[in-house]
């Protein structure tokens, strides 16, 4: 299996197609498609030979792991709630990249974005991200099984209130622009999931999973630059009305990407065998709605920069429905206090 040239070593010629061209040499660049090696997750020792292990140290990053409900948890219940937690994130990354970002996909692959400056081989480049979230979601959802399996953890069977979330507000668009609306979503997605995959390959200690969220995350940069470009020549092409409606629906994207799920929540803490009292004071402040959009602010900076860069904050209905949501600030400013 050829691997890919250390990035110090490419050409000027390579670097100058990536700019414009996001998915140049995509076979061979593959990431987790390509190397195998990176992405077969194998632990090596079962949950109770793990239990010295930081499994997953989110700490302050996690709103979850950080309650201070948990702070007194042993070792053995704070690193079996790592492993639970960790599944949680796994899953529902695996459903994003299928149920979500693969919608969005379909649609710009069969042209349904015709008349946006999206030409044919632009808009066949969506297959090639499809194709490459297929192999996401399945290494993704094949390390969860083994994590579940190491710990003795239980599947969680019961629907995801982000993915439902999603679908249904995008179900409220109109016929007409539903299939401009899945775009944004999946532009929403990719552009946010790359800090996701950092926060979680800083917060674990086991060799395995970052390799294979080192893996996702270089295919995940090339997927956030193909929405970027993509989102920078549709955007302009969109006419006032549509700017407009479609402007004061991506806040609202944004937030449906960080909306809590108390009852997944619920399931990794009883599945992590968290004592019944610490579990009714952590999903007390569990609602669904509460803090998602300083997470979407703190999560999607990069997605927010590409949308100034578009001008898409031009717009006075636009801007102020972004300020609202206290996803910019009413002077313009992007950067804020991460959640």
């Amino acid at each position: 299996m050829r691997r890919r040239a250390p990035s110090g070593n490419r050409s000027s010629a390579a670097t100058s197609a990536d700019a414009t061209d996001p998915f140049h040499d995509w076979n061979e660049r593959a990431a987790v498609r390509g190397m195998p090696s990176l992405t077969d997750f194998v632990l090596d020792a079962r949950g109770d030979e793990l239990s010295g292990v930081r499994w997953l140290a989110f700490g302050a990053a996690d709103e979850l792991l950080s309650h201070p409900a948990l702070g007194d948890l042993d070792l053995q219940t704070r690193n079996r709630l790592g492993a639970a937690r960790l599944v949680h994130f796994l899953d529902d990354m695996a459903l994003t990249e299928h149920r979500i970002v693969n919608v969005a996909a379909q649609r710009i692959a069969e042209n349904r974005l015709r008349g946006h400056d999206v030409p044919e081989p632009l808009a066949l480049d969506a297959l090639k991200l499809y194709t490459d979230e297929g192999y996401h979601a399945y290494f993704t959802a094949l390390a969860v099984g083994r994590i579940r399996e190491a710990f003795g953890l239980a599947a969680y069977e019961g629907p995801s209130q982000k993915i439902t979330g999603i679908e249904a507000l995008v179900a409220e668009v109109p016929a007409p622009r539903r299939d401009m609306a899945w775009f944004l979503v999946g532009f929403v997605g990719e552009t946010m999931v790359t800090k996701a995959i950092v926060d979680a390959m800083r917060s674990t200690a086991h060799s395995a999973l970052q390799r294979l969220l080192l893996a996702h995350l270089e295919d995940e940069w090339v997927h956030a630059r193909y929405f970027a470009h993509l989102f920078s020549r549709v955007w302009p092409t969109l006419a006032a009305q549509e700017r407009a409606d479609l402007g004061e629906l991506l806040p609202r994207i944004m937030g449906a990407f960080h909306v809590r799920d108390p009852e997944r929540i619920a399931h990794t803490l009883t599945d992590a065998g968290v004592p019944a009292s610490a579990r009714k004071t952590v999903l007390a402040r569990q609602a669904p709605e509460e803090g998602q959009f300083a997470r979407a602010r703190h999560m999607g900076a990069n997605t927010l920069q590409v949308m100034a860069r578009c001008g898409v904050f031009r717009d006075e209905a636009v801007r102020g429905a972004f300020v609202r949501a206290g996803l910019i600030d009413r002077d313009g400013n992007l950067q804020g206090k991460s959640a």
